[in-house]
This record gives C-alpha cells, sequence and structure tokens, in this order.
C-alpha cells in the first residue's frame, strides 16, 4: 500500500496539480480576504507587502488553514487513482483511510518536524502510517500577487510516505498548549530516504540528530 501511494505521489503532473491546487485554496484564507477587502476600503497598503511581512499571528492562521486544505487535497486526489477505496477519517485515528488502512497527514513550513499532540490517545507515540509534506514557502511574494493567483504561495513541495514509522517527540504538555515537535532521526536515514516520493532528506552538517526536509 506505501509504495502504490509513494508511485502514485511521484508523479510530476500529479505534484503539479497538488500545488497548484493548495495555492489557488490558500488565496481564499480569511487573512487574505481580510488583506484585500481593507485594501479596497483604503484602509492598508496590502499590495506593497510580502507574505514575510505579515505578523505572526496571521502567518500562523494561514498555515493552520493551509494544513486543512492539505488534508483534503490530499484525500480526494488519492481517490482519483483507480484501485484505492478512500474515505475521509473523522475520528482521532487519522485522516484518511485507504483500502481499510488509517493514515495520518500532516503538513509543516519547519526544516525536520511536524507537529504532533500529547493528548488523546497519544497516538504519535507508537509507528505511524504517515504522510508528511513540507511547504517550500516563497516568503517575498507580495500578498497580493497570491490572492490574484499571479504567485503563489508554495513553490515547491516534500512529500514522503512512511509505514509505521516511529518519531522521535520534543516538548511536553502544558496547561497552554499540547503540541509537540515529531522528528525523524539521522539513525534512520537508509530506511526513510526510499519512502520519499518528492524532495529528499537532508543530513545536518552540525552535529545534528534529525533529518532535514528539502522541498524540490
Amino acid at each position: 500500500m506505501a509504495q502504490a501511494i509513494r508511485d502514485y505521489f511521484s508523479e510530476p503532473e500529479i505534484v503539479a496539480e497538488i500545488v497548484k491546487e493548495l495555492n489557488q485554496e490558500i488565496a481564499l484564507c480569511t487573512i487574505f480576504r481580510n488583506l484585500k477587502r481593507e485594501y479596497d476600503h483604503g484602509v492598508t497598503d496590502a499590495p506593497l507587502m510580502t507574505f514575510r511581512e505579515l505578523n505572526a499571528e496571521d502567518r500562523n492562521e494561514v498555515f493552520v488553514y493551509l494544513g486543512r486544505l492539505l488534508e483534503s487535497v490530499l484525500t480526494c486526489k488519492l481517490s482519483l487513482r483507480r484501485g484505492f477505496k478512500v474515505s475521509k477519517d473523522r475520528n482521532s485515528s487519522g485522516d484518511v483511510v485507504i483500502n481499510d488502512i488509517i493514515w495520518e497527514i500532516k503538513g509543516t513550513t519547519g526544516n525536520n518536524s511536524w507537529t504532533g499532540s500529547t493528548h488523546a490517545t497519544k497516538k504519535e507515540d507508537d509507528g505511524m502510517n504517515f504522510i508528511g509534506v513540507k511547504y517550500g514557502i516563497n516568503e517575498d511574494t507580495k500578498v497580493f500577487d497570491i490572492i490574484n493567483g499571479v504567485e503563489g504561495l508554495i513553490g515547491e513541495i516534500f512529500i514522503g510516505v512512511f509505514e509505521k514509522l516511529n518519531f522521535i517527540r520534543k516538548g511536553s504538555a502544558t496547561q497552554s498548549n499540547s503540541r509537540t515537535s515529531l522528528l525523524i532521526s539521522l539513525d534512520d536515514y537508509d530506511t526513510v530516504k526510499e519512502q520519499v516520493c518528492w524532495g529528499n532528506f537532508r543530513i545536518p552538517q552540525r552535529n545534528g540528530k534529525y533529518l532535514q526536509l528539502e522541498p524540490a
């Protein structure tokens, strides 16, 4: 199953469709729609602003929206592949069911980690069937070029499909935060490098313990 998913997400035209759809849909997120409204009413100079210049709160909301989009886009794209019986998983076990196997889907803008949880079943404690994406963000793209479809927020992408992946978890739950970082050990390189569909794992140059994600 994992190899069949990898083969599908290794096709250049499928990857291009995923990036295109994410770029089109992210332009409709609340932050960008608010900026357009504010510009139309003359209360902001948003056309001069790059994505890099958005404040942390606005950027985070864009990335949260992007994560929701990713789950839907990948699930629907998988449903088009002949031989896959695909359904959306609506509980905390995962995000998508493919031929009766549950898979988790996560995206990140980080260099080497995805964000997990420390609550409920702590599913990240066990080996996960995991589809992991890293977005290559065009930080210097003007906000209105994103809104108007002139240039996409995402320029490149990393996609990996991992069967029973054991993450290293960093961080612990607090009263205000139940999120942790999910990382892949440098020791697992020889195994996971063959499970990348698009992009590459990069070995850190200076005493790093975790593999880095490199979009293409």
